[in-house]
């Protein structure tokens, strides 16, 4: 299956918007609440969100395309917030890198994660839910490595994720 990337662009928005709403509960907990998981949909994850990404200077957005489809999309942000870890905090940040469910297992992850990393020079950090065990596995086998622990805000909830980091 070939796939590509390339830079995001405005008319991507919607497309941008549903795979991140297919994907979004993937990488949560699975005791997540439909609520908690709606509220950052809706807070975060609509076409308007993507579009004020693309206008950041801080922000890189890829897509992923399969048969001229979106399937896929990551994005790093140069100047994330601390997360009061010395070793990460002023690290660029792979705050989201996803594949629609159909496509896990085909290396359209893999393709994306290697063309997204291959923009940046020096570490990178991300987070993900400590229990995406799939997501955690991944990431290992890509050089990322536990350093530390952080909350995540999902709408009222809050979901502990590993702070990794790949040098």
């Amino acid at each position: 299956m070939p796939f590509s990337t390339r830079v995001a662009r405005y008319s991507d928005a919607q497309a941008l918007s549903a795979v991140a709403i297919q994907t979004f509960a993937l990488a949560s907990p699975p005791d997540a609440s439909p609520v908690a998981l709606q509220t950052y949909i809706q807070a975060q994850l609509q076409p308007a969100h993507f579009r004020l990404h693309l206008d950041s200077p801080s922000k890189r957005l890829r897509v992923l395309e399969h048969q001229g489809q979106v399937v896929g999309y990551s994005l790093i942000d140069s100047a994330p917030d601390n997360l009061g870890i010395a070793l990460v905090d002023g690290l660029p940040e792979l705050s989201r890198c996803y594949v629609l469910p159909q496509q896990h297992g085909t290396g359209a992850g893999q393709r994306l994660l290697d063309d997204t990393l291959a923009q940046l020079s020096g570490a990178v950090r991300l987070t993900v839910n400590e229990q995406n065990a799939r997501a955690i596995r991944f990431y290992q086998r890509n050089g990322f490595c536990k350093v530390g622990e952080a909350l995540f805000q999902c709408g009222p909830e809050l979901h502990r994720d590993w702070v990794m980091v790949r040098d």
